[in-house]
């Protein structure tokens, strides 16, 4: 036995033993010394019980470990937070849902004091101006339900029960009523802030409407929102139509075809009040939507569709009360439990917009490269094209700091790992970036600008690709309102915040 080299790997194991030792002993004096700022505040740390589970991140590719997760009960008590996270130089995160594909809620990097807000979902109508005012903390299932079941009314909001509200609504949303009534985040009334020093701002088209601003499209980067106000609607038919259309196996050629009778339809004849989302899993073809107009009109409505799409086409429809729709529509809508259990994986999205629809040629580059070119055994495949349109021809980019004018399509390609296996492939993403950089490329090709959204956050690109799709010419205007309210830094806690100039 080599003495010499016995003794070398006896002291490289001491000096990692002691560097372990010494990090970890600093880890807990910073966090006790946390505590004893946040004072009564309920706060989690690393080593109790609950930690695993609070700090479990619903987007299984990527779990940052913050510094500690608190519970704040009142608005001093966000205030105390803050003025902690000030004091230590720490990056806050506001924690709603949870559900954001880049785990942005638990700050989407390690080191983050995260600010849970479970308890903020007070609700309230004001029947004199139709608004309804829910807390920073709510999620879509909860409150859809009170509002329907106390008021009769409507809000847009995207299509999963227990997502957080004012996550989804800040960062665009979509649901089967945007097409006519605009996207959630179109339709919020106003925001209420807390700034990094604990100033609570509102903010409106017409009060601080720069923070109201970047509120659509980017509002976790400037503060913590309490409260959101959203305009609502009440039905005008009691009933809604549900529709779906198959085409079966037929080739890429036909399914593409039909794809663009589609949307043709929907630059010249569809109603605003018609809703389709077309798979992008074929084969086989199909899609499947939802007519808010009077059903007795549905077939002289859908009938121009059905006259361009290839014979092979079948539609199945029936005829449900408005709320039986909503719970449909998004399933669980009335529970009171998730019914979007964590996944593993890795999506791209992009929008097209009405004037640089989709041409033979891209949406064959679409399906061709990925769903047709697909061929993993440990992801499966999720994938669709919203169409969008509708009120949104009246958008403007510069109206909102999310860059959204004329939207038509939004196309969302998405790897998800085999409920079997726990580790996330080594060339995972790869391989869908490779799968969907064909359609890019054609895009890009035929002169299309490339368009995100930003519920759907594609977390690998740069900051130039990412400000590019999402926000185009709004970013330095963007930036120059963080330095205002934002001037520490403090919610830029991940790679996708907006930061300082």
């Amino acid at each position: 036995m080599n003495s010499s080299h016995s003794f070398g790997s006896l002291k490289k194991l001491l000096v990692q033993s002691l560097v372990f030792t010494s990090s970890t002993a600093l880890a807990a004096a910073q966090n006790s010394t946390i505590e004893q700022c946040l004072g009564q505040i309920e706060a989690t740390f690393d080593g109790e019980s609950t930690w695993a589970n609070e700090t479990s991140a619903w987007q299984l590719r990527i779990q940052p470990k913050p510094v500690t997760v608190v519970h704040p009960t009142t608005n001093d008590e966000i205030v105390q937070a803050l003025s902690c996270a000030e004091k230590f130089s720490l990056k806050v995160a506001a924690l709603n849902g949870g559900h954001s594909y880049g785990a942005y809620g638990l700050g989407g990097n390690d080191g983050a004091l995260v600010i849970n807000m479970e308890n903020f979902q007070s609700t309230s109508y004001d029947e004199a101006t139709e608004t309804l005012t829910y807390g920073g903390g709510s999620r879509v299932g909860p409150v859809a339900t009170w509002l329907w079941e106390n008021h009769g009314r409507h809000f847009p909001h995207v299509r999963a029960n227990w997502v957080g509200l004012a996550g989804s609504s800040i960062g665009g949303g979509f649901g089967t009523t945007s097409r006519f009534l605009g996207t959630p985040m179109d339709y919020l009334d106003s925001v209420e802030y807390m700034l990094y020093n604990g100033t609570v701002v509102r903010a409106s088209r017409t009060e601080n409407s720069d923070l109201f601003w970047v509120a659509q499209g980017a509002g976790s980067s400037y503060g913590i929102l309490l409260s959101l106000t959203t305009k609502t609607w009440k039905p005008i038919h009691q009933q809604v139509t549900n529709f779906t259309i198959s085409l079966g196996n037929v080739s890429i050629h036909t399914g593409v075809n039909a794809l663009l009778a589609i949307q043709e339809y929907a630059l010249t004849e569809a109603p605003d009040t018609f809703a389709i989302r077309w798979q992008l899993t074929a084969p086989p073809w199909s899609g499947s939507g939802y007519f808010y107009g009077d059903p007795t009109e549905f077939n002289s409505t859908i009938q121009p569709l059905m006259d361009k799409l290839p014979a092979e086409a079948t539609i199945e429809t029936f005829v449900e009360d408005f709320w039986s729709m909503e719970v449909i529509a998004s399933p669980g809508l009335n529970l009171t439990a998730d019914t979007y259990p964590p996944r593993n994986m890795y999506l791209q999205a992009i929008v097209l917009r009405a004037d640089q629809p989709l041409t033979y040629e891209s949406a064959y580059a679409l399906y061709e490269h990925t769903t047709y070119a697909f061929s993993r055994t440990d992801m499966t495949k999720f994938g669709f094209l919203d169409l969008w349109g509708g009120v949104s021809r009246d958008v403007k980019d510069a109206d909102t700091s999310f860059a959204h004018a004329d939207s038509l399509w939004l196309i969302r390609w998405e790897g998800r790992l085999a409920t079997t296996l726990i580790d996330w492939p080594t060339d995972g993403i790869e391989y869908m970036q490779n799968g969907f950089r064909p359609f890019l490329d054609q895009l890009s090709a035929e002169g299309v600008p490339i368009r995100g959204f930003v519920n759907y956050r594609d977390t690998e690109l740069t900051e130039a690709e990412w400000s590019e799709r999402l926000f185009a010419d709004n970013y330095p205007k963007m930036k120059e309102i963080k330095a205002r309210v934002d001037p520490l830094g403090m919610f830029t806690t991940n790679e996708q915040s907006i930061p300082l100039p």
